[in-house]
């Protein structure tokens, strides 16, 4: 890309020059940061410039409750901005100046930038002068700030800030909640996801987006929250709930991380499954946009239904095969019942125990096929519902078999925790007498 225009000639020189001499407190460096330092500008692009300046050593204000003497040598934090428009070439160019005292400067490096979706920063950054003395202190190929703690608990807090304007029926409330939810998802992620730094605003999205370790449909939900993809605020709400049931259960086996940042109780609630409920119960508001009638939030190990927001129950007819993007291939060869579902007989992959059975129909066949998440049918509910959505119990997709007759799936996964409801491993723990047991022919 060509810089010429900018960082040609003595632009740059000058303006550290013109910077120095007008600063009102001594300069000890500048630097310039931003898309010129990364060598992406554009023609468009602003010129980012750090002006530091010598540390404040005067007397620190007096110690209340004394007599008015100082009680030492006190730094006044210092930060001011300045912004110019200049002429270069016969066209306008944006000059921002961020002016900061060199020691709060170094010291905001050890805190995550603001921008970052929670991620660890390293951008490049360009020294154009600098006092001797300071040099070795700021004379740095790219500035590092480190990643955002993982904020659980206000995650868990925005989404409860999601369910009340839902309630309250506050569509704005619902757009700004579910965008601040989308942008703490992935400081939460980080725990369960191989480490990765970005330089750029743009760079810290992709990378937020690209986590490899994230629930079902986590992009596609988190640019619906973000306000990048049109959608109703029941959608939003949906999304929200989404992430954050998914989130939870993947962050599970880092209970001590957690309790680190937010407490010994919250993490025991996140390992015994009460978060669990806690956000079931917030999901279920900030789907339905009330606190109506409502199912009672789940025990440790039970299943529940979770409603999508592409699929219509009230179009869904006894005896029709609801709209689906299942290949027409498959779809042919399934024989349904007359409410349009095939029997789904679950089994460990690995052993062949036999963990439940369930209804699928065309629809919910397609997506276990294509996200390898158990997704199925509620006849009762008539609803999705996506296994371990809310409870953590998950069960992973490894293979799926179709009978003879074409009326029946063997669905092979890897199953966490319960797969019963009750919180038995699998639904089948009651054995029947069988009085011919042993006889042979």
């Amino acid at each position: 890309m060509d810089h010429a225009p900018l960082l040609a000639g003595t632009f740059l020189d000058d303006w550290a020059t013109r910077l120095r001499e007008g600063a009102e407190r001594p300069v000890v460096g500048i630097l310039l940061r931003g898309s010129h330092a990364r060598r992406a500008a554009t023609a468009h692009s602003d010129v980012d410039l750090d002006v530091l300046v010598a540390d404040d050593d005067r007397p620190a204000p007096p110690t209340p409750g004394t007599t008015g003497r100082s009680t030492g040598t006190g730094r006044t934090p210092y930060a001011a901005r300045q912004a110019y428009l200049v002429e270069v070439d016969g066209r306008l160019v944006h000059v921002s100046v961020a002016a900061r005292d060199v020691r709060s400067w170094v010291d905001r490096l050890g805190e995550p930038a603001d921008w970052a979706f929670g991620l660890p920063v390293t951008a490049p950054v360009r020294l154009l002068w600098a006092e001797e003395g300071w040099r070795p202190r700021i004379d740095l190929p790219v500035l590092c700030q480190p990643a955002d703690q993982p904020r659980l608990e206000e995650l868990v807090a925005t989404l409860g800030k999601v369910a009340g304007a839902r309630a309250a029926g506050d569509h704005l409330g619902v757009r700004l909640a579910a965008a601040d939810l989308a942008r703490l998802c992935p400081s939460v992620l980080r725990l369960a996801n191989p480490s990765v730094r970005v330089e750029s605003r743009r760079a810290a999205f992709a990378a937020a987006l690209a986590l490899p370790v994230a629930p079902p449909g986590y992009r596609d939900d988190m640019l619906l929250c973000l306000g990048l993809r049109p959608a109703s605020t029941g959608q939003l709400g949906a999304a929200a709930a989404r992430l954050v049931a998914g989130i939870v259960p993947l962050v599970r086996p880092y209970t001590d991380r957690v309790a680190e940042v937010a407490g010994p109780d919250l993490a025991a609630a996140l390992a015994d499954g009460r978060l669990d409920r806690y956000v079931a119960q917030l999901a279920r508001a900030a789907r339905r946009g009330g606190y109506g009638p409502q199912v009672p939030a789940p025990r440790a190990g039970q299943w529940v239904t979770v409603p999508v927001t592409d699929s219509s129950p009230s179009d869904a007819d006894a005896g029709a095969v609801r709209a689906s993007r299942l290949d027409p291939a498959i779809a042919a060869r399934l024989r349904r019942t007359p409410d349009g579902l095939v029997a789904a007989v679950v089994r460990q992959h690995d052993t062949g125990e036999v963990l439940m059975v369930a209804w699928m129909d065309d629809e919910a066949l397609h997506r276990t096929l294509t996200t390898g998440r158990a997704t199925y049918w509620s006849r009762s509910r008539q609803e999705y519902w996506v296994k371990g959505a809310t409870s953590g119990h998950h069960q992973y997709v490894r293979s799926v078999a179709l009978d003879c007759d074409g009326d029946a799936l063997l669905v092979s996964v890897d199953q966490v925790g319960a797969a019963c409801h009750t919180g038995h491993r699998t639904c089948f723990f009651t054995e029947l007498p069988v009085s011919g047991a042993g006889t042979q022919r």
